[in-house]
């Protein structure tokens, strides 16, 4: 099992290596233990070398394009046309793999033994001993004190000590020797001298404080060394203290050693199984607490009550674990258990199928390493039937000769949920002892309408009945009760029964129906019954142009297909129903636009401003006279057209522009054009770019739209917006003017008349490219400086419109050009003075 666990990782690890980094060829970093001379050799194999080695694996590698793929190239090649015809994304299919190799090595890994976790400090059940009972055959010794109280004629109380010589000295009584006797010996001669020699005094002898013990925790405990405890300790109590055993320690074996001798041997089971405690017995003062080596270890996993690994201390049988692990559970299959065996040459496991029943099995000896195996009997019952799917009572019933659908699902209110579908359901069939299975197709509502007729079907033992849901609920459609849900398991049985001559009874429907998908079908199965399969057809089905694919094969095995027209009438039903076969694929078309519903925003100064559902072809003026038209407060040549499409396409320019600027910062601080100190900056501007979702501004004349003018009145769009502002009678000057400021509009003022009202423009302004913007967003350049003063450019101020001043790139600063200029005229005069000095 080890060694199948390894080869798996072997071949997923050579299979993510495959997929991610071959086409790269490793050129960027390599994944966690791949080292470089691996990836290096990898690379400088040739590709038949690259094929034979997977093949090794048992994975498939891309053709040629597995050696000619770039670095940027993300093509995976034959590898992934098969994840793609297997339904799934490379992520998903190593996500399974993953999942499944851990499921693997979680079978390999022992089971917990029994009994070690009595030591858990986690969950320590340790107590001290000092407060405990002393029993009347405890031994005094050396430190322990005792307190006698004495009443009657004199009253007091002493506590007393045992000495180093063994006694107590006891006031008015002398020295009284105690050491070796039990407790109860003690007291009987304490009272004997008491009451002879104290006449008319009774006394009352209890222990103090207990002496301390030394002993010696050896072996397998996972704190050995010299401990000194209570001298009521025991053994468990020892081991306690000692942190319990290691994991290699014996649990049936434990030693006590008294003067060179085992007094005791202690088996942990016997306290925990059989709640015996004779051999746990207390310690005393020099005592060696021995835990041995485990010898012997089996498993017992499966249907048992406590599955989990067990020490054998002698020869144990199948019988002897099976009672340790509790007994089977109710699940168990006993006959068919498998006993795994290591070889004792040293060869591979074997495994056995065995009877446990059986006496002779029972009383079958144990070795090292074996592991038990106890199946379950599954769910499936000798004389059952089962009911899947939308019911209050799904599961197992028993079958009785004779029973119909309507014996167990007899009321729709009580028996079923309210989602349940009444018009299709099915029944599975086990119909030989290859356990393939064969479906049939009934409507509930005819069984429970007609009980004990032909439209309520007779049950076979080990049917089943599923009962789906309602496809036309959406909540419906995602849960366990759905069509493809329950169906799944149906149709990959239908598929691995599949074999030559007997292809897979399934065909598919699509399109305008209810739930489409792939469904079973039988013997005589018509269009009409995959329709009602499939939930019925939609409203917006188009009754006129559904077809059926049919996959044929020819004489020369070639494959094509053929296609079948399939019509229905004004009912929904079929006309003329085609028998279908196995991989037919129905397909149901929907009416064109059935479900379009383009709309267009429109704000602002309207009469009714909102969401408009429009058609195809419709204008902006239309619109606007829909909502009512503009209201007096309009200012039409200040109207917003916003349109999606462009937003979209100025959002995929600026991710393209942000693109260029890093890779052409990349490239100047390659040739060392630029350093990196401007490095935040660009990308500040490169994630600026990168986030903006555009404008989508389209420029347009609403008020030639509006008076008729064919090529301003533009159609509109799904999902565009248009804002009509208020009517605005001011001037906004901005850029490089010392004042930005809006203005209230006056007739007569020129461009630089309103710049006079910002307080002029500054230095680093470029004055000859002074323009003008529209408020409906167009731009008027002013091609030269005369314009600000002429009657031109005072006609060609409109309210709303802004002045826009931009700044000078070329601009320097004064100084810094007078510094230049006086440098090169005293360069200059330096250059004369020496020439004339010549």
């Amino acid at each position: 099992m080890i060694r199948n666990l390894i080869k798996r990782v072997i071949q997923l690890c050579t299979f993510i290596l495959t997929l991610f980094y071959a086409p790269a060829l490793f050129a960027q970093a390599l994944p966690a233990g791949v080292t470089p001379q691996m990836a290096q050799q990898l690379q400088n194999m040739s590709p038949a070398q690259q094929q034979a080695l997977a093949k090794q694996f048992g994975i498939e590698l891309p053709g040629s394009s597995y050696a000619t793929s770039g670095a940027g190239d993300s093509s995976l090649g034959e590898v992934g046309q098969q994840l793609e015809q297997m339904g799934m994304s490379e992520e998903e299919y190593i996500e399974g793999e993953l999942e499944e190799v851990a499921q693997e090595g979680a079978a390999t890994q022992l089971l917990e033994r029994y009994g070690v976790s009595l030591f858990d400090r986690d969950v320590s059940t340790f107590a001290p001993t000092d407060d405990a009972l002393v029993p009347d055959e405890y031994r005094l010794g050396v430190g322990d004190q005792l307190v006698v109280q004495l009443f009657g004629k004199e009253n007091a109380t002493y506590t007393l000590a045992v000495g180093r010589d063994g006694s107590i000295n006891f006031p008015k009584l002398g020295a009284i020797t105690i050491t070796g006797l039990t407790f109860e010996d003690a007291r009987n001669l304490i009272d004997t001298r008491v009451s002879q020699q104290l006449i008319g005094v009774e006394a009352v002898m209890t222990l103090g404080r207990l002496r301390a013990i030394g002993v010696f925790m050896a072996g397998e405990v996972r704190v050995p060394g010299a401990y000194s405890v209570s001298a009521l300790t025991t053994v468990t109590q020892a081991l306690f203290q000692a942190g319990g055993v290691t994991d290699i320690g014996s649990l049936r074996n434990i030693q006590v050693r008294r003067a060179g001798k085992i007094v005791t041997t202690f088996d942990v089971y016997d306290l925990l199984m059989r709640g015996d405690p004779s051999g746990d017995i207390r310690l005393q003062s020099g005592d060696v607490l021995f835990v041995p080596t485990i010898k012997s270890v089996v498993e017992i996993r499966g249907e048992v009550r406590r599955p989990m690994g067990y020490e054998l201390v002698g020869d144990e049988t199948v019988a002897d674990l099976i009672k340790m692990a509790g007994g089977f559970t109710k699940e168990a299959f006993a006959e068919l258990a498998v006993l795994v065996r290591t070889s004792l040459e040293g060869g591979l496991p074997t495994a056995k199928s065995v009877n446990l029943l059986e006496s002779k099995i029972a009383s079958l000896s144990l070795r090292d390493g074996d592991i038990l195996q106890v199946p379950t009997t599954g769910d499936t019952l000798a004389n059952g039937v089962s009911v899947k799917g939308a019911v209050y009572r799904p599961g197992s019933f028993g079958w009785k000769p004779g029973m119909r659908v309507s014996d167990l699902i007899g009321n729709a209110e009580r028996d079923l949920l309210p989602t349940a579908d009444l018009t299709y359901s099915l029944i599975v069939r086990v119909k030989n002892e290859l356990l393939d299975i064969e479906v049939s197709q009934f409507s509930l509502i005819d069984s429970l309408l007609q009980p004990g007729s032909d439209k309520d079907p007779l049950l076979n033992v080990r049917d089943q009945i599923l009962v789906f849901a309602v496809p036309d609920l959406e909540e419906v459609a995602a849960s366990e009760f759905a069509r493809q849900t329950l169906l799944a398991p149906v149709l990959q049985k239908l598929r691995l029964q599949a074999r030559e001559g007997e292809p897979t009874l399934a065909a598919t429907i699509s399109g305008a129906v209810k739930a489409p998908g792939q469904y079973p079908i039988l013997e005589d199965y018509g269009v009409d019954d995959m329709v009602r399969a499939a939930g019925g057809l939609l409203e917006s089905a188009d009754l006129g142009t559904a077809e059926l694919r049919r996959t044929v094969t020819s004489a020369s095995g070639a494959i094509y297909y053929r296609y079948i027209d399939v019509n229905f009438d004004s009912s929904g039903e079929v006309t003329t129903d085609t028998q279908l076969q196995s991989r037919d694929i129905v397909t149901v078309r929907e009416i064109p636009d059935w479900n379009r519903e383009d709309t267009i925003s429109v704000r602002g100064a309207v009469l009714f401003p909102g969401k408009y559902v429009i058609s195809p072809g419709e204008t902006i003026s239309s619109v606007i006279e829909r909502a009512g038209g503009l209201t007096d407060l309009a200012f039409p040549e200040g109207a917003i057209f916003n349109r999606v499409v462009i937003a979209r396409r100025e959002a995929e320019r600026a991710q393209a522009f942000a693109a260029d600027i890093r890779q052409t910062y990349a490239s100047r601080l390659l040739t060392e054009e630029t350093t990196s100190t401007g490095l935040q900056e660009v990308l500040l501007i490169t994630e600026q770019l990168e986030t903006f979702e555009g404008q989508g501004r389209l420029l347009i004349d609403l008020p030639a739209a509006l008076s008729g003018a064919a090529e301003s009145d533009y159609e509109v769009e799904d999902g565009d917006e248009l804002i009509i502002p208020r009517s605005s009678d001011t001037v906004s000057v901005v850029g490089e003017v010392r004042q930005p400021a809006t203005h209230i509009f006056r007739a007569g003022l020129s461009v630089e008349d309103y710049i006079s009202l910002s307080a002029g423009v500054t230095p680093r302004s470029d004055e000859s490219a002074i323009y003008i913007v529209r408020a409906n967003g167009s731009v008027l350049t002013l091609d030269s400086s005369w314009w600000r003063f002429s009657e031109a450019g005072t006609q060609a101020l409109r309210r709303g419109d802004s002045i826009v001043v931009p700044v000078d790139s070329q601009h320097k600063e004064s100084l810094a050009q007078w510094r230049e200029v006086t440098q090169i005229i005293y360069q200059g005069m330096v250059s004369v003075a020496a020439l004339a000095n010549l």
